[in-house]
């Protein structure tokens, strides 16, 4: 039984899978008729490819002078931001979402990048109380200039609660008195 034209035509495309590739081919081998409709499809598809491409402006102006002769169109032709266009209310209200998305990321992003606050309180037992909103490359330079306060040995940093740490070195565990700047 010998395949129709478009299974031909999708074989002469390599658009067939394998296994049924290996069979067509031997079937067109050994079958004169599909070898001879074959060879016609292969010269269609010469001819497609060889032919110059049909210039489209003139027909285009053709359809165009007809619409504005019978009054569906205008002869001027509107400018690209002036132009109607037809979008789907859902994806008209999904464009709209993300705007506001990346508008809002973009002003927390500008705001959190500006915003640096650092607060220090001295409490009467001798301590101290630091509150940072900063950027971390701010950070090194604040803690530097707390070690070379020597007015208040002891401290307490307190981090927003988004700041992420990451550990370094061996988790220990000790006295208070062993982390303390104080001699006992």
């Amino acid at each position: 039984m010998c395949p129709d034209r478009e299974i031909l035509s999708a074989w002469l495309d390599g658009e067939i899978d394998a296994p049924w590739d290996r069979a067509l081919e031997e079937h067109v081998g050994s079958c004169p008729e599909c070898r001879a409709r074959l060879e016609r499809l292969e010269a269609v598809r010469r001819a497609m490819l060889e032919a110059p491409v049909p210039d489209w402006r003139p027909a285009m102006e053709r359809v165009r002078s007809s619409l504005v002769a019978r009054g569906y169109a205008s002869e001027k032709v509107a400018p690209v931001w002036r132009r109607r266009v037809s979008l789907p209310v859902p994806l008209a209200v999904a464009a709209a979402a993300l705007v506001l998305v990346l508008a809002g990321a973009l002003t927390v992003s500008v705001v959190r990048s500006s915003f640096g606050m650092v607060r220090i309180t001295r409490q009467g037992a001798g301590g101290t109380e630091i509150r940072i909103a900063a950027p971390v490359s701010d950070l090194e330079t604040l803690l530097q200039s707390i070690n070379k306060d020597t007015g208040s040995p002891e401290g307490v940093i307190v981090l927003p609660k988004d700041v992420q740490l990451l550990p370094v070195g061996e988790p220990r565990m000790g006295k208070e008195t062993e982390f303390s700047r104080r001699k006992p």
